[in-house]
């Protein structure tokens, strides 16, 4: 009923300064402990400049201003207009139950009411848990480990960042600074990632992000950018040289034919091998290249026909005689 008697003394007061977007109207709104929340109020021309105006809430049965000097705000709130004359939000900053509550945004001339509620967060969950994400970076810049809840505008109670040296250790906890570890989680609650910076080859390794029995595992490797040129090796292969001598054999010298002295052309031909002259094996010979063979076997016939004739002759005419010369003259010798 209090609530509905101010807005009908605010309807029976003049008109002054700008005229706000959704006037007389009641909006709601719900965000999480700890966290930052915009409350709008804004001029339909927001070059306007309003002559007055205030936030309030709505507190045990009166209105109380809102603003840096007051009580529970004390410095966690800001405004806007001094950028934008008919911006007239408001930015509360880690929020607490106490926050919650019916606000009005009051120019004189018009209102809007915002109902806040803020509520507990649930339990952070991590995004991608138990599973091993591999990042490489170059020494001298900065990497940033993912880790995130799955809500993220959930915030965890407590969570840190451990490295494996030859056990677990950890290397950042909530409360804590560092020149080179640095967690954005002020500004988006559940986002817990890492950021190092000023990377050296000894920052790689594996990382944790631990969450109570939750865990995201990042295995880090500093260098090892810069492309290598791989060469093939070059395997010259010489093919082996054989050099195959055809064996001298006696055989061979044994196989050839002894040609008579007067088909001899050369006096030296006896101490030249086979090869030598070119002369070809037994194997590939014919009878062609053998004439001595048929001449000699006509001289063995012809030489029994001789001795058959003057065995014929003798035994039918006498004694031969055979005639010859000598150095005193003729003579003549009688064959019995």
């Amino acid at each position: 009923m209090l609530l509905i008697f101010y807005l009908l003394l605010i309807g029976l007061q003049g008109y002054d300064g700008c005229k706000l977007e959704k006037s007389r109207t009641l909006s709601s709104l719900s965000t999480y402990l700890g966290g930052s929340v915009l409350l709008p109020c804004y001029c339909t021309d927001l070059n306007t400049t309003p002559g007055k105006f205030t936030w309030q809430i709505f507190n045990k049965y009166k209105w109380e201003e809102v603003s840096n000097e007051s009580g529970q705000y004390r410095g966690r709130v800001q405004l806007f207009n001094s950028h934008s004359p008919g911006n007239l939000s408001l930015l509360i900053s880690h929020l607490t139950e106490e926050d919650g509550g019916d606000y009005t945004c009051d120019s004189k001339r018009d209102h809007v009411i915002i109902r806040l509620s803020v509520q507990t967060p649930p339990d952070c969950s991590l995004d991608n848990k138990e599973t091993q994400l591999h990042i490489t970076a170059r020494p001298g810049g900065s990497v940033l480990l993912p880790c995130y809840c799955t809500d993220l505008q959930t915030k965890p109670h407590t969570f840190s960042w451990r490295r494996l040296y030859t056990t677990w250790r950890e290397i950042w906890r909530e409360g804590q600074s560092s020149i080179r570890y640095q967690v954005f989680n002020s500004h988006s609650p559940g986002n817990l990632s890492l950021l190092i910076s000023h990377l050296t080859e000894e920052d790689g390794g594996e990382y944790s992000c631990e969450l109570r029995a939750e865990y995201r595992d990042v295995t880090l490797t500093v260098g090892g950018l810069t492309p290598t040129t791989t060469t093939a090796p070059t395997t010259t292969t010489t093919a082996p040289t054989t050099t195959t001598t055809a064996p001298t054999t006696t055989a061979l010298s044994t196989a050839v034919v002894k040609v008579p002295q007067s088909l001899s052309t050369s006096s030296t031909a006896s101490s030249q091998t086979p090869a030598e002259h070119g002369a070809v094996t037994p194997a590939e010979r014919s009878p062609q290249s053998l004439p001595f063979v048929p001449f000699a076997l006509v001289t063995v016939i012809l030489l029994h026909m001789v001795v058959g004739v003057v065995y014929y002759t003798k035994r039918n005419k006498g004694p031969a005689r055979v005639h010859y010369r000598t150095a005193d003259g003729d003579g003549a010798v009688s064959l019995e």
